[in-house]
């Protein structure tokens, strides 16, 4: 941090806290004169004061001046302050109130309600509101009049104002699209009458909901170095071999069989041993193994995540398979000794940009696991149908994977509390862990329709996936898909058939093989090393171009110059940035943080801090993406 940002953010630390202690004054005085409506205006001032306490920065590295230790005494001062400030908001809080519903019989109830429905900490800009119900249309107007941002109201009538929608699909849609940066909190409150039961669930539903977003964002911030570091290292790789988009529809109306490593695949992968030629048997990284013990040499072996996964490959003949590989998959996956590969974007945003100026577009939208990556390569080349094995989502009796993959020891633990965690891994499995990413954490255990009827054990994540695959079914594919897998979940959508029924039904045999080498041929690998070579050379230009923008940004706000000029430089930097995503992905947190402080209009103090963090943040990626990517592209043109 820069000692103008030092400054800037103690100063500010400094003004917020003591905003903190005046409206708790005014908090105080009001319930002495017993003015609600003064205590009430007093409260939501506070929450205002507290959330823009919560996303300050704190100031650090101070240098120990004479004027900035008489800044820390006053603060240390304005600090206690702050929590007389809110005890006093927790003993307003605490005082009994009437029933909602005699509440909102009064505009002055419908102010104390809304009030009340509030927790100490909100951040009227980011946090959301959801109101159910008819009735609470005074508290939305409310809500809204302070400054509500994200407010939405389920089956109440519409408010201006606010998103109005008629179910929790629809409330999960609306969730989605709130960026950048998902709520931090979510209040959701019913309206007198609305069913107890349904309210819980709808709790839970908005719960998961938020919880996605936020694995979403914490996987971009864990992965972003990795996928990067990896994607420039793998260009010669992806110039070398074509990508999936080659295959075109050569395999259209072709069968393909998808074979995950659930638990229930040793009860029905030895029907497969006379597939091959009939469908395109593709299996992934972690299902590699039980597919060639049970003697079954797979078409394709389909790998997406970044981590380095070889040991799922560990004494595995791949003389006769194609490997399908992610672009920011480990190198080290593109050195396997297999006679054929193809390439993807398996990963949205995370990849695409790697294709963007090629040509082509391999991409391939997954939902997070490569079972979804899989499903989507299958009906991209237009297969059908399309078969999956393996896929249980569940873990009956703990086990976690079928028992001959490479973590065939991986059990599910349940504790007390319903959280599971997966103990048993392998040593491989620790040694790929130590090299870095982020660790497994406990997850949430919920259940899921079962195969064979009732319900089966399943974790959260699991449960994203699964309602992955419902909803992409239910949107509509151009393929019958069966669920062979004989256990595990019912996957509304699917057609849950035993797998010899539907063996039985596959007709003319296909040349897998020799279709794959025809693909490899049509691939001229110097042309495609010179697209990428051009493509990357401009993403060099533009890193160029931003870093000279940000370095007059921070110039500018270091003179204390907001003007024209100051505006004109962000909206020309907004417009380098856009083409280059891969800067957002590590510079996600001060991009987003930016976004929020000129999205709020506050001071102009405000607006200069972000901008200035924006332009450091953007500075530092750009210093440490530039020799990266002239390395890139160094080493097409030695290839």
């Amino acid at each position: 941090m820069s000692p103008t940002m030092r400054d800037d953010a103690l100063q500010r630390w400094h003004e917020l806290l003591g905003e903190v202690g005046h409206h708790g004054e005014a908090l105080c005085a009001a319930v002495i004169a017993d003015d609600v409506v003064a205590a009430i205006a007093a409260t939501m001032q506070l929450r205002r004061a507290r959330a823009a306490v919560t996303r300050c920065e704190a100031p650090t590295r101070l240098r120990g001046t004479a004027d900035e230790l008489a800044l820390l005494d006053r603060v240390s001062t304005l600090t206690a302050a702050a929590r007389d400030a809110e005890a006093a908001m927790a003993r307003w809080r605490a005082r009994p109130l009437p029933s909602d519903a005699a509440l909102l019989a009064s505009p002055l109830g419908a102010a104390v309600l809304a009030d009340a429905i509030l927790p100490v900490v909100w951040d009227f800009e980011t946090d959301l509101v959801v109101l159910v119900g008819p009735g609470l249309e005074d508290v939305a107007v409310l809500l809204r009049d302070l400054g509500q941002h994200r407010l939405v109201i389920l089956g109440g009538a519409a408010v201006p104002g606010a998103l109005a929608v008629e179910d929790g699909a629809e409330l999960t849609v609306a969730m989605r699209t709130m960026v950048p940066g998902a709520p931090t909190r979510v209040i959701l409150h019913g309206a007198p009458g609305t069913d107890r039961e349904a309210l819980v669930a709808l709790h839970a539903q908005v719960t998961s909901v938020l919880s996605d977003l936020r694995i979403h964002s914490n996987t971009v911030r864990a992965f972003s170095r990795t996928w990067i570091d990896q994607a420039t290292t793998n260009l010669p790789a992806l110039a070398r071999w074509p990508s999936v988009t080659a295959v075109g529809e050569r395999f259209a109306g072709v069968p393909m069989v998808i074979i995950a490593p659930g638990p229930s695949l040793a009860a029905n992968i030895g029907l497969l041993r006379d597939l091959r030629g009939r469908a395109i048997v593709t299996a992934f990284s972690h299902s590699l193994k039980p597919v060639l013990a049970a003697g079954i040499v797979p078409d394709l072996v389909l790998t997406v995540d970044p981590q380095d996964v070889r040991y799922h490959f560990a004494g595995c003949d791949l003389s006769h398979t194609c490997l399908v590989t992610a672009a920011t998959a480990h190198p080290a996956l593109f050195d396997l000794p297999a006679p054929r590969q193809l390439t993807l974007s398996a990963n949205s945003a995370i990849d695409d940009w790697i294709f963007d100026g090629v040509g082509e577009s391999p991409v391939i939208p997954g939902g997070g696991s490569v079972a979804t990556s899989a499903f989507s390569l299958a009906l991209r080349w237009r297969c059908d149908p399309i078969i999956f094995l393996g896929l249980d989502l569940s873990f009956p009796g703990g086990q976690y994977y079928v028992a001959t993959s490479s973590d065939g020891a991986a059990r599910a633990e349940v504790d007390a509390t319903g959280l599971m965690r997966v103990a048993g891994w392998s040593p491989e499995f620790h040694a790929m862990k130590a090299q870095g990413g982020p660790r497994a954490v406990a997850e949430r255990t919920i259940e899921l329709p079962g195969w064979h009827g009732g319900t089966v054990p399943s974790s959260f994540m699991f449960g994203m996936f699964h309602r992955w695959f419902v909803e992409r079914l239910a949107s509509g594919v151009p393929a019958t898909v069966y669920n062979c897998t004989e256990g595990g979940s019912y996957i509304e959508g699917m057609s849950h058939t035993p797998l010899a029924d539907v063996l039985a039904t596959l007709g003319a045999p296909v040349d897998v093989a020799g279709t794959l080498d025809a693909v490899m041929v049509t691939v001229d690998p110097r042309v495609r090393a010179a697209r990428f070579r051009t493509h990357f050379s401009g993403y060099v230009s533009s890193l160029r171009r931003c870093r000279k923008l940000a370095e007059r940004g921070r110039a500018l706000i270091a003179q204390r110059s907001a003007g024209p000029e100051l505006a004109l430089v962000e909206r020309r930097l907004a417009a380098a940035v856009r083409p280059l995503g891969f800067i957002s992905m590590i510079a996600q947190r001060a991009v987003e943080t930016a976004v929020d402080v000129a999205r709020r209009a506050g001071t102009e103090q405000d607006y200069m801090q972000g901008s200035a963090r924006l332009f450091e943040a953007l500075i530092g990626v750009i210093d440490e993406l530039k020799p990266q990517l002239d390395a890139a592209v160094g080493r097409l043109t030695e290839n």
